[in-house]
């Protein structure tokens, strides 16, 4: 009876060790970092605008924008010249012909001067006086006279030689340009930002004009 016994103990030990062994093992392997809680912080939403964002563009890139400008206006002798500036700029304009009253332009300006030179002081002379906005004229019929400005509105050449008489300008004075028949602008489509400063610079070429920004069509 107790050999009976011992065999069946003894069958119940090799039956636990074999079960025992046989099951996977599911302890993990993998160490994991402890988590500090004490350095977690939730950010304010002024926190996450602050934030920098990437840039969709590539540093340094800058898109050149384009838009639609109208020149003008140019009489039957100046339109040609301004063709020709336009194609030496390897911009297209698509003529538009003006009427007498849309070509009008109003422009204050300084008497012709005998030679380059006395314009040329004369400038100099206005910037001490705070006038900037100043050129000398070089089309033949106002050749070195100062132009101080042109306008579509004659109450805003007369508001500007009003404030010109005032810092001690006083041999300015208002007139009409561009009152002659068959004026004609020049509609040109697609002009960077910087063609518009190079035409910018070509008024004394082409005193009365205008360069403004127009709608698209």
């Amino acid at each position: 009876m107790k050999l009976l016994v011992l065999i069946l103990l003894l069958l119940n030990a090799v039956l636990f060790a074999y079960f025992n062994l046989s099951k996977p093992q599911t302890t993990s392997s993998i160490n994991h970092e402890p988590i500090e809680p004490e350095k977690i912080k939730l950010l304010t939403p002024q926190e996450i605008e602050a934030m920098p964002r990437k840039q969709p563009e590539a540093e340094g890139f800058q898109p050149v924008e384009f838009s639609c400008y109208e020149w003008g206006s140019f009489s039957a002798t100046s339109l040609p010249r301004a063709r020709e500036t336009l194609t030496r700029l390897a911009l297209d304009a698509t003529p538009l012909e003006k009427t007498t009253q849309e070509a009008t332009r109003y422009w204050v300006y300084l008497p012709q001067s005998r030679t380059l030179q006395a314009a040329q002081a004369r400038v100099q002379q206005l910037r001490r006086l705070g006038v900037e906005e100043s050129f000398v004229v070089f089309e033949p019929q106002w050749r070195y006279a100062i132009s101080l400005g042109v306008f579509k509105d004659e109450q805003l050449a007369a508001k500007l030689l009003e404030e010109l008489k005032k810092k001690g300008v006083v041999s300015a004075v208002k007139g009409v340009r561009n009152q002659e028949q068959g004026q004609t602008s020049l509609l040109i489509t697609n002009m960077s930002l910087d063609k518009v400063v190079e035409i910018d610079k070509l008024k004394p070429d082409f005193p009365g004009s205008e360069l403004k920004q127009v709608t698209c069509q």
